[in-house]
């Protein structure tokens, strides 16, 4: 409670009328208060602007930068009234080291003595005429330090109980800074008047600014009230008055460059006295104003904005650029979409007409083994050759207009052919098909392993006779449909052409069917060695579906 009636006092006390000086640093120490003046303090150790800090001994060393050629310190044993502080720095607790009958002070400059120790009495009583601090009932009250200080002077002001080791240092750094320039003051019209009525009026406002105010204030002064991007357009016209250096004479003073968008409007930093004005902005832009010292690096920055025309508008244009990019899609997918089915009839009919090749390639095979049975006097195996051929046929012919077929009608048809070739070859078959498989619903191509199957028996297993041996198996692999054809005939070197059409029809089938489907894709592998060849026709993602 007592931490929070202080907080309460010291702000009641801080709206009160200024004094003389710009900035009052405050040291409260209990009942006794330590008031630095000059016309601008900033704490070194705080990197934030707090009005109030409470904090407990063990104090640290107060550092401070004063700008202000005037400093000045009081101590009294209670608040003095009319002074505003800009900080204050408290501990509340009721030690016997801050009591104000025996507190004595040291005073340094630039690391000699000024005062030794002595008591606060010491100094200049705040009835002196020379003070405009007033005396309230009960308040006592010093001026122990009233000095001018020139740039890099260093004063150290130490405190402690009579007799005793100092339990507080302030150390105070006399600092200018000047390398950039400070903006004292600006005016703004957006009227829309002439150029020439503008400069007029900066010219009258240029009198009434009063540049001694703002002599000592440093130049981090305009980061810490960083002011918000100023809005501007075509009419506006601004003038940006800036602080002399060193009151030195104002001609050609400041350097300066206008950045739209970014880019440099000139190519070269433009002179000016002691204040700028900028006109012409154009719409839908981004100013930066750069400016320094004549012959400084260091510069400061302001920026401006001017919102751009309707047609500028950059969400209109994102909602233009969205409508050319959809547009442009939808054509895009238009085309594609026709070329994509005028090029599924083309892969159908070069489908069509390979099948239709395939088709007598395999009737001349069959009527010659039939011729060779007749020849043979075999006709029991003729006629039952025929009778499978005939249900081939039909097959076949049902087949003929049909891009695909279901597995099932597709293993039966291949199950005809193989019988009509063991009538001739005597080899022995096996077949399996994996449960999994839906026969009825899977789609395959028709007979494209029939010039596969074909080639195991005529030039693999034919000469071996009852010792051939033909396997044909219907896999599944995760979501691929695989046709294994593997025959121990004496093999073949797998990088040689084949002579044959059966073969080559069947590559150029899958070829053009790959070429053609977006999902489905047909691997056509040979292994083959001295103890066989086994053929694999893999249907990639064919069974995704199921």
């Amino acid at each position: 409670m007592k931490k929070l009636f202080f907080l309460i006092l010291l702000f009641v006390q801080s709206i009160l009328v200024f004094s003389q000086d710009r900035h009052n640093y405050l040291i409260a120490l209990r009942e006794t208060q330590i008031v630095i003046s000059n016309n601008f303090i900033i704490p070194q150790k705080t990197s934030s602007y707090k009005n109030v800090q409470f904090i407990k001994a063990p104090w640290k060393d107060q550092i401070l930068n004063v700008y202000g050629k005037q400093l000045s310190i009081t101590v009294s044993n209670s608040l003095i009234r009319n002074i505003a502080f800009s900080e204050i720095v408290a501990d509340s607790t009721k030690l016997k080291q801050y009591d104000f009958e025996n507190l004595e002070f040291q005073i340094l400059k630039n690391n000699k003595i000024l005062y030794s120790w002595r008591n606060i009495e010491s100094g200049f009583s705040i009835n002196d005429k020379t003070t405009r601090l007033q005396k309230s009932e009960n308040l006592k009250a010093y001026k122990i330090l009233d000095q001018i200080l020139n740039e890099n002077d260093v004063v150290k002001i130490s405190f402690r109980t009579k007799g005793e080791k100092p339990f507080l240092n302030c150390i105070i750094h006399k600092v200018k800074d000047d390398k950039v320039p400070l903006v004292c003051s600006s005016i703004h019209n957006p009227n829309g008047v002439s150029l020439e009525t503008f400069v007029e009026e900066a010219l009258s406002h240029k009198k009434q600014i009063n540049y001694s105010f703002y002599e000592d204030w440093p130049s981090l002064y305009s980061a810490k009230y960083e002011e918000p991007i100023v809005k501007v357009d075509e009419k506006t016209k601004i003038a940006i008055f800036y602080r002399p250096k060193n009151y030195a004479n104002t001609k050609d003073m400041l350097e300066y460059r206008l950045l739209e968008n970014g880019e440099p409007t000139s190519e070269t930093w433009k002179k000016a006295n002691d204040f700028i004005i900028l006109h012409d902005f154009k719409p839908g832009k981004k100013y930066v104003l750069q400016v320094k010292y004549r012959g400084e690096k260091k510069y400061i920055t302001k920026e401006f904005f001017s919102e751009p025309k309707w047609f500028q508008n950059i969400w209109l244009k994102i909602s233009f650029f969205i409508f050319v990019i959809t547009l442009s899609g939808f054509i895009f997918l238009i085309l594609r979409n026709k070329r994509m089915k005028r090029l599924q009839r083309e892969q159908k009919a070069k489908l069509q007409f390979m099948s239709a090749q395939l088709n007598p390639h395999f009737l001349f095979n069959a009527l010659n083994s039939i011729q060779g049975l007749i020849n043979s006097g075999n006709i029991d195996k003729s006629n039952t050759y025929l009778t499978d051929f005939s249900k081939l046929m039909r097959a076949i012919l049902d087949f003929s207009d049909k891009d695909v077929i279901p597995l099932s009608l597709e293993i039966k048809a291949l199950k005809h052919y193989i019988s009509i070739e063991q009538l001739r070859f005597s080899f022995c078959f096996d077949f399996f098909i994996d449960a999994e498989i839906s026969e009825a619903t899977t789609e395959v191509l028709p007979m494209l392993v029939q010039p596969i199957l074909e080639n195991s028996m005529r030039h693999g297993i034919s000469i071996l006779n009852e010792n051939g041996k033909l396997s044909f198996k219907v896999l599944k692999n995760d979501k691929d449909l695989i046709f294994e054809i593997l025959d121990n005939g004496k093999g073949f070197q797998t990088n040689q052409k084949f002579s044959g059409k059966g073969i080559n029809i069947t590559k150029d089938r899958i070829a053009l069917f790959n070429s053609s489907s977006d999902k489905v894709k047909i691997d056509y592998l040979v292994e083959s060695n001295n103890d066989g060849t086994k053929t694999l026709i893999i249907y990639k993602n064919l069974l995704n579906n199921d």
